[in-house]
């Protein structure tokens, strides 16, 4: 008689008896010569052994040594296991291996009989359940998994964000943690069903009916409600303890997976839907959150959680909670959240139009759980080039960018909304209620500001890694005209490249999308060649790692790249300036070749702010922009963008767009809308004064839907005016008479009051330009920085540069020299006039007064 063990009655599911085969276990033992025969072998030794589990059944497999597993086949003597035992399903590992006169490519017979598992009960009768090719096992004509056997390791859900020693990244993005290998010959997990439960169930004899093997590995009677392998839809569910929810430690589970345990910042209610995070990139205050349990798994799973501060887990039934809506554990319980879902046409309508519209969107449950729409990760990727998809995170928030209409599966009931469209719409953040028998689901979108109408156009300069046409889904949804993609090289990765064309990409509904490149230097610095015409700007990247490979050499300066994309009809703009090189800039902004900075705005002026200034104030003209340099799901496409002023009798073209950046009327921001006039005239525009000066007036606002704390307006480097709001304004305006001695620049920017959630937030124009007289703007401590910088290239290019033959370092150095040459001439003839308060090789010291800047 077979020995026999039982795994032991769990507090919740089903109860296995697990078969000991020892004494049955056949093959193989004589092996034949033959091929099939010793590659069978060679697999079947390869088995598992000793005690296993399999989508959470157990089986007693064999030791290592002597027979494995029980065969069958034509000719050969059935075996008879002996049970002894009741179940609802005899569960089996088992496979069947063809032989090659055994495969049939040119007539395939799925449902072909290949052997028959044979029930005899306690009462004489017997069940007969023929065992057919693709239903119960693999068959090698018909390509796909078996219908009724799974294989023999189940799903392993994985962190898709985490590194994996085990795993290509790739691989993981399915969510899953190595392969459920469907292929033959794989060993298979069948569930056989007992037509007669209550039965005693004698013996399971096992007949072959063709030549090519059945093979049995092992056996286990399943006692339970439900099929042991059939799953239950995936939900989301929540434990507490006396009412409160606890952190959870860790999860398992029997009969299924854990898929994730999500970690929630807060639950949704009316705190929530006033919160001023919303729009904002500000994670949300953790108050009241919770850790929530993803799962998967079969009526009679029983899931075990271990609750921070308790060493012994507490135990709940899958079933009973995903039927009756919670499972109870002493003063502990399991609620499953979103049970009934159902697929719901969206509409987001954009109420200024009566269109639907393209939106960032977030949908999430009342305890905070992330519902994402079909199609789209419920765990975004935030990792550098892991995930470039139309997904984000933006603050601890995940989002979807979702067409106008589409179709998703939601839960019925309560589900909350927060829908953002870039600066010029309200974010909204509401609560709906899914009615059973609901079809669609309809939201609204306010526009507060239509600056588009004025000529101003949105772009961020600045994108990478996406393709054009989720770019510009992405942009549609951000409220944002102009997408320039850039290809690129990180040492061996080349991005993008296959999208470059030397023309207009996408161009639909108001959006454009052009493919440019970023040209970058690890120690040069870097430069966006935006809209290219033909042939793009090459090489992308000179000088070694991490920009380019290692040992590539330095070829081409930043100038150079730049008047190569003027020439072919471009715009050029100094990217995340003044970072990443920070060494020529000063070379191609002297000579004129650069449009535009494109800064990160700093609320106090940082560093990148002053470094720009420096160039203004010795005369040099260079517009301000914005761009995200997106390179992942962690920045949302467009949150520091360009406005550029187009002339509105122009149509919005991509030409017309680089015309407006090429004359600098623009302004950068994250948030705050501003706008400036000196004397009625705007932005980029130069007013011609006397020697001497005079009064200018200036008029300067800023709006925004967040609070604003002040606005300010600068000249040559310096605030002149300022207005506050200690509690925060949608609108701050400066009017101002301004006595202006000498040539410069006037500016203005302004920063979302410190107080709010969003207080990074802010925006500056590019200067309005003031010409006295025959006078230049100078400031001699900016020049000599300017110069120690070239200094500092020349040396660089001359010793250290890995180049690409001695006559490109001799035209790359001989461009830094022009540009010492022009700083030297500037600090000699007009550095007299300047006082200096610092030592160094390149400062020259004069001894006349200081030129006032601004009285």
């Amino acid at each position: 008689m077979a020995k026999v063990s039982e795994t032991g009655k769990k507090k919740f599911g089903a109860r296995t008896r697990i078969i000991d085969l020892s004494e049955y276990f056949n093959w193989p033992r004589k092996v034949g010569k033959d091929d099939f025969w010793q590659g069978l072998a060679k697999h079947v030794r390869g088995y598992p052994t000793s005690m296993q589990e399999a989508w959470g059944i157990p089986f007693n497999m064999a030791p290592g040594k002597g027979a494995r597993i029980i065969m069958a086949a034509k000719g050969k003597k059935e075996v008879a296991v002996r049970l002894n035992g009741r179940a609802n399903y005899v569960c089996l590992l088992h496979a069947w291996h063809q032989m090659q006169e055994d495969i049939k490519r040119k007539d395939p017979t799925e449902g072909l009989v290949v052997a028959e598992y044979v029930l005899e009960y306690s009462d004489k009768t017997c069940h007969v359940q023929p065992v057919r090719a693709r239903f119960e096992v693999h068959m090698t004509e018909s390509p796909g998994p078996p219908w009724l056997a799974v294989p023999f390791n189940k799903p392993v859900a994985a962190d898709p964000t985490l590194p994996s020693d085990n795993d290509y990244w790739g691989r993981l993005q399915s969510g899953l943690t190595g392969s459920p290998g469907y292929s033959d010959p794989a060993l298979l997990v069948y569930a056989m069903p007992n037509p007669h439960p209550d039965k005693k169930i004698i013996s399971l004899s096992i007949r072959g009916l063709k030549q090519s093997p059945l093979i049995v590995a092992g056996i286990t009677l399943y006692k339970g409600a439900s099929h042991p392998i059939r799953y239950l839809p995936r939900r989301t569910y929540r434990v507490t303890t006396s009412g409160k929810p606890p952190k959870v430690e860790k999860a398992e589970i029997d009969l299924g997976v854990v898929t994730r345990i999500e970690k929630t910042s807060r639950p949704r209610g009316k705190a929530w839907l006033k919160a001023p995070q919303v729009g904002t990139h500000t994670p949300e205050p953790e108050r009241g959150s919770e850790d929530l349990i993803e799962i998967a798994a079969s009526e009679d799973a029983t899931l075990s959680v271990t609750l921070e501060g308790r060493k012994k887990p507490v135990d709940f039934s899958v079933g009973q909670a995903f039927h009756k809506g919670r499972s109870s554990s002493g003063k502990s319980r399991l609620e499953v959240l979103g049970k009934q879902r159902k697929w719901i046409q969206v509409r987001v309508i954009d109420s200024s139009t009566g269109r639907p519209t393209p939106t960032r969107i977030h949908f999430s449950g009342a305890r905070g759980e992330y519902l994402a729409p079909y199609g789209h990760h419920s765990q975004v990727n935030a990792n550098w080039f892991e995930d470039y998809g139309a997904d984000v995170v933006v603050g601890d928030r995940n989002y979807a960018y979702m067409p106008g209409e589409f179709t998703t599966d939601i839960p019925e009931g309560d589900i909350y909304v927060e829908i953002y469209k870039g600066f010029e719409y309200h974010p909204v953040r509401r609560k709906v209620t899914v009615k059973p028998g609901q079809k669609l689901l309809e939201l609204k979108i306010n526009r507060w500001k239509d600056l588009r109408s004025k000529g101003w156009v949105t772009a961020d300069t600045h994108v990478h890694f996406l393709s054009p046409q989720t770019a510009w889904l992405e942009a549609q949804g951000e409220g944002i005209n102009v997408v320039n993609l850039l290809a690129s090289q990180w040492g061996r990765l080349f991005t993008n490249v296959g999208d470059l064309s030397g023309k207009v990409g996408v161009v639909e509904d108001d959006t454009i999308v052009y493919v440019g490149t970023e040209n970058r230097n690890h120690m040069l610095g870097h430069m966006s060649m935006l809209g290219t015409k033909g042939l793009p700007v090459y090489p992308m990247c000179c000088g070694g790692p991490t920009e380019s490979f290692i040992g590539d050499p330095d070829f081409l300066t930043l100038a150079e790249w730049a008047r190569e994309n003027k020439r072919k009809g471009g715009v050029v703009i100094r990217p995340h300036y003044p970072y990443c090189g920070h060494t020529e800039d000063p070379v191609p902004i002297l000579k004129g070749l650069v449009d535009a900075l494109e800064i990160n705005i700093n609320r106090d002026g940082g560093f990148p702010v002053q470094e720009w200034y420096r160039y203004l104030n010795c005369g040099y003209r260079v517009a301000v922009a914005g761009g995200t340099d997106k390179m992942g799901a962690y920045t949302a496409l467009g949150w520091l963008r360009t406005y550029a002023k187009l002339d509105i009798n122009r149509p919005f073209t991509y030409k017309n767009w680089a015309r407006a950046m090429r004359a600098g009327r623009t302004i950068t921001t994250n948030g705050p809308l501003i706008d400036l006039s000196v004397e009625g005239k705007g932005i980029s525009e130069t007013i011609t004064m006397p020697q001497g000066g005079g009064t200018l007036n200036v008029h300067a606002v800023a709006e925004s839907f967040w609070p604003l704390g002040r606005i300010e307006v600068v000249c040559n480097g310096k605030v002149v005016a300022c207005e506050r709001s200690s509690k925060g304004a949608k609108k701050l305006q400066i009017k101002e008479h301004l006595k202006v001695k000498q040539s410069g620049w006037i500016a203005a920017r302004c920063a979302v009051s410190p107080r709010h959630p969003g207080s990074y937030m802010a925006a500056h124009t590019s200067p309005v330009y003031i010409k006295a007289g025959d006078t230049r703007a100078f400031d001699g401590p900016a020049a000599e920085h300017m110069l120690a910088l070239v200094e500092g290239g020349i040396e660089y290019l001359s010793t250290l540069a890995t180049v690409f033959d001695e006559r490109s370092r001799n035209r790359m150095v001989r461009l830094f020299r022009e540009a010492r040459a022009e700083l030297k001439g500037r600090l000699l003839v007009e550095g007299g006039h300047t006082h200096h308060h610092h030592d160094g090789q390149y400062h020259s010291h004069g001894h006349g007064k200081r030129a006032d800047h601004m009285h």
